[in-house]
C-alpha cells in the first residue's frame, strides 16, 4: 500500500505549509508519545520513603 497515493487521493497534496507528509506524521508521532508518557507519569504515585531510624549512642 502506498501511503503517499493514498493521502493524494484523499486531499490533493502531499506538502503542508511547505513541509513534506512523512513530517507531519513523524510530528504527530512524537506529540502521541509526549502526551502518553505525561499520562503514565502523572498517574503514578509518589514512593513513600522508609521512616527514619532513631540513632542510638
Amino acid at each position: 500500500m502506498n501511503w503517499n497515493e493514498l493521502w493524494m487521493t484523499v486531499f490533493g497534496t502531499t506538502h503542508w505549509l511547505g513541509l513534506d507528509l512523512g513530517f507531519w506524521v513523524s510530528m504527530a508521532v512524537v506529540a502521541l508519545i509526549v502526551v502518553a508518557m505525561n499520562a503514565v507519569f502523572w498517574g503514578m504515585k509518589p514512593q513513600k520513603k522508609p521512616a527514619d531510624q532513631p540513632k542510638t549512642a
